[in-house]
């Protein structure tokens, strides 16, 4: 990777500094056995009582998550593949047994029902049915049985997922790109995995007190003015009540549409998800790619009018293998490594530091508003070393290391001061084994 010399001479001072954190006080073996202290811990085996069906998965936090969230249980078994490559398979097989005939995949399954009357009493969940939420998350899953079946060497798992992961590309292609340009859409927040995230607020209707109270009013209103059209993905998306062609979103699913395209070799199936992979990274680029900011934006509505908030979502096409140069040194340079963006203390912050809605505290579970999370900070570590920087990657793989040192495994941290947030024995944070 050739850097301007002032860039150069910047990322060499900075790694100087810091890289005492590679060497000072990391202890793999200790990070290893809490991890799997905490994995263990928050583990749920069982039958479901209505069906029977057995279950075996790594909630995300007993107090605070104690269901099956989609790309929570990806993230858990590829950092089980460092702790327990059995259990690794077993969380994919539980969560690839959701699937619907549809291919849908739901964002959330309660496999404990009775815990789930407690859990709806302070969360809100679009559900059609008692059992699983009617939403998606974004879709590692595919990568995520990738890692395993390299783990494993499993044939019979591999040719057990094959199916349930082609029918389920398929339905995020047919059900969720209404306008066939390779993008997929989302129909309300949480849907991508940052929820609260401030590129949302527009659309939401967030105006005056930003707080979670707030969101979880403007959700409620949203899932009310959804409830009509349950059951029919393409009037719910028809409707623009919430269309969001979201970059963060996109870039995962080419990743894993990637992934599967490995998976099936020589399959006859191979050339309709190479197209799928390359129309969509093709639009990310010809749509969301803003020349003038040098940044990659969401589309808002059927209109898809750019929402120029820059997020940690503006840098996730780093995951993207085939990226352009150009645009992977753009994004890198002008926003990753800028002090005014997002390169603080503990990168990776989930929201510009130059964005006047950055937060990087804890305001009573109104989250993505700018904390750092160990999950983008593998995402991106691991997409920077696809492009070559590998000494960025170093660096906010130690950073990471330090935060979880200093704080253990949590929710998400301050980019600021290291300090940790949210849920404790957080089950993604784990995903630091895999850094």
């Amino acid at each position: 990777i050739i850097l301007g010399p002032g860039l150069q001479k910047n990322i060499s001072k900075y790694i100087r500094t810091h890289n005492n954190l590679m060497t000072t006080g990391m202890n793999r073996e200790s990070i290893i056995k809490d991890a799997r202290r905490m994995l263990l811990g928050n583990l749920r085996t069982g039958k479901r009582e209505c069906d029977s069906k057995e279950f075996f998965f790594v909630c995300p936090s007993n107090q605070d998550y104690p269901f099956q969230w989609f790309w929570d249980s990806c993230l858990h078994a590829i950092a089980l593949i460092h702790i327990d490559v059995d259990m690794a398979k077993k969380e994919l097989i539980t969560l690839l047994s959701t699937a619907h005939p549809s291919g849908f995949i739901p964002h959330i399954t309660f496999w404990e029902s009775e815990k789930r009357e407690e859990f709806l009493k302070h969360s809100l969940v679009a559900m059609d049915n008692l059992a699983y939420s009617s939403t998606i998350q974004p879709p590692l899953i595919a990568y995520a049985v990738e890692r395993v079946f390299e783990a494993t060497n499993d044939k019979r798992f591999l040719a057990d997922a094959l199916p349930i992961l082609v029918g389920f590309y398929r339905w995020l292609r047919d059900f969720r790109d209404p306008d066939k340009d390779g993008l997929i859409s989302i129909i309300q927040p949480e849907e991508s995995g940052i929820d609260c995230s401030p590129k949302f607020d527009d659309k939401m209707g967030m105006s005056g007190t930003l707080d979670n109270k707030t969101f979880i009013r403007q959700l409620k209103k949203l899932y009310d003015a959804y409830a009509p059209l349950r059951g029919d993905e393409r009037s719910l998306l028809d409707s623009n009540l919430f269309h969001f062609e979201d970059v963060l979103v996109n870039s995962i699913y080419v990743q894993g549409l990637r992934s599967l395209i490995r998976m099936l070799g020589d399959s006859p199936l191979v050339d309709e998800f190479v197209r799928d992979a390359r129309k969509c990274t093709d639009a990310l680029i010809g749509k969301c790619w803003d020349e003038e900011m040098e940044t990659f934006f969401d589309l808002s509505g059927v209109e898809e009018n750019p929402v120029k908030i820059v997020t940690v979502s503006c840098l996730m096409p780093l995951i993207i293998e085939d990226l352009p140069e150009d645009i992977v040194r753009k994004t890198v340079e002008r926003y990753l490594l800028s002090p005014e963006h997002f390169w603080l203390k503990y990168p990776i912050p989930s929201v510009s530091v130059s964005e006047e809605k950055f937060f990087s505290g804890d305001p009573h579970g109104f989250i993505w508003r700018g904390p750092t999370w160990l999950n983008i900070n593998w995402f991106l570590s691991r997409g920077l070393r696809s492009h070559g920087y590998h000494e960025i990657a170093d660096r906010i793989a130690s950073t990471s290391y330090k935060l979880v040192e200093r704080a253990g495994f949590r929710e998400y941290y301050n980019p600021h001061t290291g300090a940790g947030y949210g849920a404790r024995d957080f089950g993604w944070s784990s995903i630091i084994l895999d850094m």
